[in-house]
């Protein structure tokens, strides 16, 4: 019995000076936990800008405030030189290890950001020597930039161009890593896919219009002629289902592909639109499901269009957000919305006008 109480006695002695170790002039110690960064609740809005007016920006739609805050990244870096020159657009946008990759097009710059704080950390700066499209990271030291001339290896250390890849010329645009394969759009040779890990061309699909998008079974989606396939990362086999449109390319006036997926289901969606954008439309196809095909998932307001690559597919709240401009010209084009779908339903979750010359390009989600 006097060595049971011994025992307890020690575990009770124990407890207390666990307790009394955890407290500090009274007050029990927390672990202290990092403070969410100011970008972190909501995403982003990555605006082309008013071409020959200025240049494009990074809007910012706060969860919490349920508001859209606009040029947060020149806000953020007064002393920059943001998306200089004016004659460049920005275009495209990825999130890739922690930094934004903001992309400028008409030999504008490539701006890494912080994704938190949109702290700028490193550019590469606006050249006549290249015209940018899209960037895809590889890993914590490497990154592909697509131009329009090929695509270009890039340091992720020093942000500077290290190469051109082989098998890719002319105009290049989207671009997915899946697998062990990269997955590569280009305007003469459709869909050209590379090894991971040596960066030799594996195979080309001639006449891919739209690509890529990568459902939760890692299939890679993309479109060819009037057809939706998709591709196998790991043996590259293929299978498709007929669209009940046909798909243009968007090389006329280069902007990302139109085309998203789901991170919940094996569901893909994608704009019927113009080759210059545009369009009011937006069509869901579930895999096996051929009926989810049959009619518009989403169809724009009366007088509203979509502008260019206006549809994102929110992994955090499972809705699908989309972008419109005013039909016209002019003045229409300062008439912007932002709307809110359930990606079950297509119902309307919430619509948020706001005003300005801000020419949407695409969304970027965290």
């Amino acid at each position: 019995m006097k060595i049971k109480n011994l025992k307890n006695a020690v575990f009770a002695l124990m407890i207390t000076s666990a307790l009394v170790a955890c407290k500090k002039d009274n007050n029990i110690v927390k672990e202290e936990l990092p403070a969410p960064g100011k970008y972190e609740n909501g995403f982003f809005v990555i605006n082309e800008g008013w071409f020959g007016h200025g240049t494009g920006s990074v809007s910012f739609f706060d969860y919490e405030s349920g508001s859209l805050k606009d040029s947060v990244f020149q806000k953020e870096n007064p002393n920059s030189q943001g998306f200089m020159p004016t004659s460049s657009t920005v275009q495209f946008a990825a999130e890739f290890n922690h930094n934004l990759y903001v992309v400028s097009k008409a030999r504008g710059p490539v701006v890494i950001a912080d994704a938190k704080t949109l702290k700028e950390v490193g550019r590469i700066p606006g050249s006549t020597d290249y015209e940018w499209r899209a960037f895809v990271g590889l890993d914590e030291n490497r990154g592909l930039l697509s131009a329009s001339d090929g695509v270009y290896m890039i340091n992720l250390k020093t942000y500077k161009p290290a190469f051109k890849l082989l098998g890719a010329t002319g105009q290049t645009g989207d671009m997915l890593k899946a697998g062990k394969y990269i997955y590569v759009l280009n305007q003469s040779a459709g869909a050209i896919i590379y090894n991971a890990e040596d960066l030799t061309v594996v195979k080309k699909i001639a006449g891919v219009t739209l690509g890529f998008a990568q459902t939760p079974n890692q299939k890679v989606w993309y479109t060819k002629t009037k057809y939706l396939y998709s591709s196998n990362p790991q043996t590259l086999e293929t299978d498709s289902v007929e669209l009940p449109f046909t798909p243009p390319t968007t090389w006329s006036i280069w902007f990302s592909s139109p085309i998203i997926a789901s991170t919940k289901d094996n569901t893909v969606f994608l704009l019927k639109s113009p080759s210059y954008g545009g369009g009011k439309e937006l069509y869901k196809y579930t895999e096996g499901n051929k009926t989810t095909l049959e009619k518009p998932f989403i169809t724009t307001p009366d007088k509203q269009s979509f502008y260019k690559r206006n549809l994102g597919y929110n992994p955090q709240t499972n809705q699908i957000v989309t972008s419109t401009v005013q039909d016209g010209y002019g003045v229409n084009y300062a008439v912007n919305n932002i709307y809110f779908h359930d990606a079950g339903t297509g119902q309307l979750v919430k619509q948020i006008p706001y005003s300005g010359y801000y020419f949407p390009a695409m969304f970027v989600f965290h």
